[in-house]
């Protein structure tokens, strides 16, 4: 295993090399590069993906095997208990789990797994908190949709910043940019956010491997449309797989001492 002493958090921006993965991911898709390539290597032989339930009308979790069953849907704004699916499915790990989750669920995961003897790569994001599904289905009300018609839900993917798409049974397609109205009116509510989030005041976990955000400067703003993913690597795992992808030409990236702050 690569090693290094007294590891240094390093800083970057950049963007998957595949422009599908790019185009389709939230912002930029280093992390989804990051899952693809270790899940192909079989350094690690499980991932989580997440798929939309059009019964439920929601997102839920699932333990993957193969890269072909990766589903890259973007951020999903719906709280969902990774750490009960995990616990639930232990015995469903093969050799190993890349997983992304919340900052506030990289600690308890990193227990689960090292109790249970599986060797694991977390890779979190920044958070500024969760929205309950209820929180969801009161934006469907206020757009005046049933959600027994919806056939598909993003939150974001396909482009950059992106926003809300929302595919019916009738194959009408409702778009909304990202970060507005009603969306912003829930959420300045507060009534659909996890009491969790009230007491926490992480807004990433540094003892996760990987640490993603979107790059929210004035810069990108303006002329990004497809995405960039501003990232920290925090662990001598995450620095050896980045050095792998790199000379793979998986992605393209500088440091942010590099980036000009517009």
């Amino acid at each position: 295993m690569f090693e290094k002493k007294d590891f240094q958090v390093m800083y970057y921006i950049g963007y998957s090399n595949d422009q599908n993965i790019r185009y389709k991911a939230s912002s930029g898709g280093i992390g989804t590069t990051f899952l693809k390539y270790m899940l192909s290597l079989h350094d690690y032989d499980t991932a989580i993906t997440f798929y939309f339930d059009p019964k439920s009308c929601q997102y839920k979790p699932r333990l993957i095997y193969n890269i072909e069953d990766l589903n890259i849907c973007g951020s999903i704004y719906q709280d969902i208990d990774l750490v009960s699916f995990i616990r639930q499915n232990i015995d469903d790990i093969r050799n190993g789990i890349v997983i992304t989750c919340l900052p506030c669920q990289v600690r308890p995961l990193r227990s689960i797994f090292n109790r249970h003897n599986i060797k694991n790569f977390i890779m979190t994001f920044v958070c500024s908190g969760q929205t309950t599904i209820e929180g969801t289905y009161c934006y469907y009300r206020l757009l005046h949709i049933n959600k027994k018609d919806i056939r598909l839900v993003q939150y974001r993917g396909n482009g950059w910043p992106s926003g809300i798409q929302i595919k019916l049974n009738n194959g009408r397609c409702v778009y909304k940019d990202n970060y507005s109205y009603p969306w912003t009116l829930i959420q300045s509510s507060k009534l659909y956010r996890p009491k969790k989030c009230f007491f926490c005041k992480k807004d990433t976990d540094y003892s996760a491997d990987i640490s993603l955000a979107d790059p929210w400067l004035k810069e990108y703003k303006q002329s990004d449309q497809i995405g960039h993913t501003m990232f920290s690597v925090n662990t001598d795992s995450g620095a050896f797989y980045l050095e792998e992808l790199l000379r793979e030409d998986l992605i393209s990236i500088k440091s942010s001492c590099d980036v000009k702050v517009v």
